[in-house]
């Protein structure tokens, strides 16, 4: 039977530099959680790079392991690799959820499709992808949802994202209503603009504009 490392001490011994991966996989037998965990102490360090190499390690120690690829795509996403993180997402997306992970890695994976594929400028599947990701995150009694290894990414900015890919599609009338959902959630006092006149459209794209400048400072 394999034994697996505490996962603090492995952590300690990693930071230190006394055993590599390598020397882990041989003598120590990490797991792939182990790894994704160090991995994510690298991606909050903003060692983007470096943790992208620990989720790769991850999934070949098992490539079933749903959070590798989620951390995979959040890496390369960091490294404007974009398609890559998008094929890691969607691998992951497909991949089985282990039943004892606290973190809700689905919610993760759909909200980084939203922003990876507002970045390439696709907003077809930023809408899809983002319906899914309220349908995921829609659970009464809970808080709004929010990165769990980035605090200044929660679901407000998923739903700007939204208002700003209905405002490129023409969907005036539900870019209104993402970003009148944003404004509530701040507690602002401000209503959504929803004039679709030529006029009213130049200020609704100056209202979501403003707001994804705002939420990038909370």
């Amino acid at each position: 039977m394999r034994k697996r490392l505490h996962k603090t001490t492995l952590l300690f011994m990693i930071a230190i530099g006394v055993v590599s991966m390598d020397a882990c996989r041989k003598n120590y037998d990490a797991t792939a959680e182990d790894m994704t965990e160090y991995g994510w102490v690298l991606y909050t360090a903003g060692d983007y790079l470096s943790s992208n190499e620990w989720f790769k390690s991850s999934i070949v120690e098992n490539d079933k392991w749903k959070d590798g690829y989620n951390g995979l795509g959040w890496s390369y996403a960091k490294l404007m690799v974009m398609d890559t993180s998008i094929t890691h997402f969607i691998t992951g997306l497909a991949t089985e959820e282990d039943k004892w992970l606290t973190t809700d890695v689905q919610s993760e994976i759909l909200a980084g499709l939203v922003f990876s594929y507002h970045a390439k400028g696709i907003d077809t599947s930023v809408l899809a992808y983002g319906r899914a990701f309220i349908d995921s995150t829609a659970k009464p009694l809970t808080p709004g949802w929010m990165f769990s290894h980035d605090s200044l990414i929660n679901y407000l900015d998923v739903r700007i994202t939204l208002a700003a890919s209905y405002f490129a599609v023409g969907k005036f009338d539900s870019a209104s209503v993402q970003v009148q959902i944003v404004l509530d959630s701040l507690n602002s006092s401000v209503i959504a603009i929803s004039d679709t006149t030529l006029e009213g459209r130049r200020k609704m794209a100056e209202q979501i504009s403003s707001l994804q400048t705002s939420l990038l400072k909370q």
